[in-house]
């Protein structure tokens, strides 16, 4: 008796559970109703359904801005599949960079319906630019082809963060979205481009042959100070000094290409030798409203195996591309001899003997 009381006691309290279940959802529909009845401008959604699930057949990504415009495919390098930049000369692409593009937009969503008015993309940032537009389109391509993504995106600066806009090329209705998406505009972050891996400790002499004025000499003194060594002219910043002598060491490149793509005159050269022995060679090349630097190594005593396994080394790494530079990172490789020099004052005695005392107390001096 006991028992079925407990059991039919148990019975009502899980249909009045399912009950109240079934209230709540109910008003969560009729408030998502009444939401969407007093904002229709509110979406949601995938922007790309189904990308999960397909984004593994991509074989080819095209992204095409104003600021640049790059090709990414997959390709065999024996038995590894490795995804490279293929107009950069086959660059490798950092893999890391994939995975967040491939994140971003698989969680890309909807969140506000905005104009099909073709006359406001670019106050949106979607216009196309491949017909003069400022928007960014991304492709994604499978094997034969297909189109798995193919997009228009454009991000505005809104109270201090970015609001991402979005449409398809084919279609002129733009929607407000969300998703953690990577910069796309910049080349220099889909590669590692960092040209020479060496510490500023092994260096010990830079010459820099500027593309105006003589050339000079800076080397690094037991005190590991670097001082002007050639010509010795005059006292020089030592800020400036030591900026110019490791700038070789840290380069940043913004866009990369194979060395033979880069042809022409040099207009400024440096040598910076190390302390084990390698000679490096540098050549700035303009060419393509660009300017583009070069690396060679050597021994600086050939046969020494010492030397010559370190040389290798930096080419293997560098001396088959060609790195184009910013004009801040040109002018910080081989500044011209009188950004070294400080400008030249008067002494504090020089001035007081050439300005005559004030007639009086009560007049500040000028």
């Amino acid at each position: 008796m006991t028992t079925a009381l407990a059991e039919r006691r148990k019975g009502q309290a899980l249909t009045l559970l399912l009950a109240a279940a079934g209230l709540i959802a109910v008003a969560a529909v009729t408030v998502g109703i009444e939401t969407r009845a007093s904002r229709p401008d509110l979406a949601s959604g995938l922007v790309v359904p189904g990308l999960h699930d397909s984004i593994g057949a991509g074989r080819r990504i095209i992204i095409t801005s104003s600021d640049a415009s790059y090709r990414i495919e997959r390709a065999q390098r024996g038995n590894e599949s490795v995804w490279v930049m293929r107009d950069r000369g086959d660059y490798p692409v950092l893999s890391g960079r994939l995975a967040a593009l491939t994140q971003g937009l698989e969680q890309l969503h909807f969140t506000r319906r905005m104009t099909t008015d073709a006359a406001k993309f670019e106050r949106l940032g979607v216009g196309d630019p491949r017909h003069g537009g400022h928007g960014v389109l991304v492709q994604i391509e499978d094997g034969r082809g297909a189109l798995l993504v193919n997009l228009i995106l454009g991000t505005v600066p809104t109270a201090g963060q970015n609001v991402v806009y979005v449409r398809r090329p084919d279609d002129n209705q733009t929607w407000a979205a969300e998703g953690p998406l990577p910069p796309l505009r910049d080349v220099a972050s889909w590669l590692n481009l960092r040209p020479l891996d060496l510490p500023v400790e092994r260096l010990a002499r830079v010459e820099i042959t500027p593309q105006q004025g003589r050339a000079y000499i800076l080397d690094r003194g037991p005190d590991a100070a670097w001082r002007l060594t050639s010509p010795p002219l005059a006292t020089p910043s030592q800020i400036s000094v030591a900026s110019a002598a490791e700038a070789i060491t840290q380069l940043a490149p913004v866009d990369v290409q194979p060395a033979p793509a880069i042809q022409g005159a040099s207009v400024a050269h440096l040598r910076a030798t190390t302390t084990d022995g390698v000679a490096i060679d540098a050549e700035l090349i303009p060419s393509d409203t660009k300017v583009w630097i070069k690396l060679v190594a050597r021994a600086v005593t050939p046969g020494n195996p010492a030397q010559e396994a370190a040389a290798l080394a930096i080419n293997d790494r560098s001396s088959a591309w060609a790195y184009a530079l910013t004009p801040m990172q040109v002018n910080a490789v081989a500044p011209p001899l009188s950004a070294l020099i400080p400008a030249t004052a008067p002494s504090r005695s020089a001035v007081n003997e050439a300005t005559p005392a004030p007639p009086s107390t009560s007049v500040p001096p000028q």
